[in-house]
């Protein structure tokens, strides 16, 4: 069906890489979700109503909260598409991601309701009214969802779409949940043991879950996350196509939603390429904003690549990091040349400990330096890293 839905509403399709072709599909499937998660509310709350039970009631409301998600969706999906303006360079791409962080809001409030409602039902136990149309109703409900898992998964691998790919093992929790439901209505039919509380205080617990995991995705994507392996890799394999770029270092990515980023980086070469290298960064530039739509500043770094100062600031700063902490080590070292001067760039892995001690290392550093060579400026940076004792 969604394929077909695809190929019916969905211009140029095919073009994966399209940002508006994507966004159609995102909207699509959020409509698809919308329409299938309230059939499924309206079955189970009819199911659960005949029944008397607690439990697929909950889970009605399960699928409910996977509306309210889904339309949320929807709403920042369109709201994303708004575009830049003159207050928002960059567009409205984190809509998505504002409504996503409300709708989670939303589901966890439901599902705190829910789990009061089920523990009401477990002091006090209703009698269950079973029926084997309930059962297949059940069943019916888990292969919908199994449903939506493939769609979901499959075009989430398409167009590398996160919100969907959570979308897709959210479907996995509620057929379990769902599961979990329809054994204990048999369970409760073949023995009497009512237990119809305590599952529905399970899939309540599912909800919340679910509401808490999606509300610290998003506010994981909103402080800065490392970026996607797969996009840095791209952006690397555009650069380093060119021979006369020796590294790249300090790559910074800003996503701003729909697939919209806005990257700064910089590139190392050698002072007598200067001429094609400003040329490159420019052809750098241009690739990443036809292939990915990338706004791009680029620096070139002209490195000094004397091994006998680099070996000799090398054990300078490795020296004075052993004051401070024997399991400290440097990263990174690069000397970059600045006119006159010279840039020393370090990067030093250490504990907490050895962070909080940061200016007086890089005080201790840049005297070690300056002793070797006046005409350096000292940057130290100190990152937190697993550490292991030398042997």
């Amino acid at each position: 069906m969604v394929s077909l839905l695809i190929r019916l509403l969905i211009k140029d399709y095919e073009n994966i890489a399209s940002q508006s072709v994507q966004k159609s599909y995102a909207k699509l499937c959020s409509a698809i979700g919308i329409l299938l998660n309230t059939l499924l509310f309206t079955v189970k709350l009819f199911s659960g109503l005949i029944s008397g039970s607690t439990a697929i009631i909950t889970d009605g409301f399960n699928n409910l909260a996977d509306a309210v998600t889904s339309i949320a969706s929807f709403l920042g999906f369109c709201l994303a598409g708004i575009g830049s303006g003159e207050n928002h360079l960059f567009g409205h791409g984190r809509y998505e991601w504002l409504m996503g962080f409300l709708s989670a809001l939303a589901v966890l409030v439901m599902g705190t309701t829910l789990a009061k409602n089920s523990i009401t039902s477990i002091r006090i136990p209703q009698n269950i009214e079973f029926s084997w149309m309930i059962v297949f109703l059940l069943i019916c409900s888990i292969l919908v969802k199994l449903y939506m898992f493939f769609y979901n998964k499959n075009i989430a691998c398409k167009i590398n779409s996160s919100a969907m790919k959570a979308t897709a093992s959210d479907c996995i929790s509620d057929m379990a949940a769902t599961t979990a439901i329809m054994i204990s209505l048999i369970v409760q039919y073949f023995t009497g043991w009512k237990i119809d509380g305590w599952c529905g205080l399970l899939v309540s617990f599912f909800i919340m879950f679910s509401g808490l995991k999606s509300m610290m995705e998003i506010v994981e994507r909103l402080l800065g996350q490392t970026p996607d392996k797969d996009l840095v890799d791209k952006i690397t394999t555009i650069i380093m196509q060119y021979s006369q770029v020796k590294g790249i270092n300090s790559l910074i990515i800003h996503d701003y939603g729909l697939g919209h980023y806005v990257a700064s980086m910089h590139i190392e070469g050698e002072e007598e390429n200067s001429a094609i290298l400003s040329d490159i960064a420019n052809e750098i530039s241009y690739k990443l904003y036809l292939q990915m739509d990338c706004d791009t500043t680029i620096q070139i770094d002209y490195l000094d690549t004397d091994p006998v100062l680099y070996d000799l600031i090398y054990k300078k700063a490795e020296q004075e990091i052993q004051k401070f902490e024997a399991n400290g080590k440097i990263k990174s070292l690069r000397i970059v040349k600045s006119g006159l001067h010279k840039n020393v760039l370090f990067i030093i892995s250490g504990s907490r400990k050895l962070q909080k001690k940061q200016d007086q290392v890089r005080v201790s550093i840049n005297q070690s330096i300056l002793s070797v060579n006046s005409n350096c400026r000292v940057i130290t940076k100190i990152v937190i890293a697993a550490l292991h004792s030398k042997k």
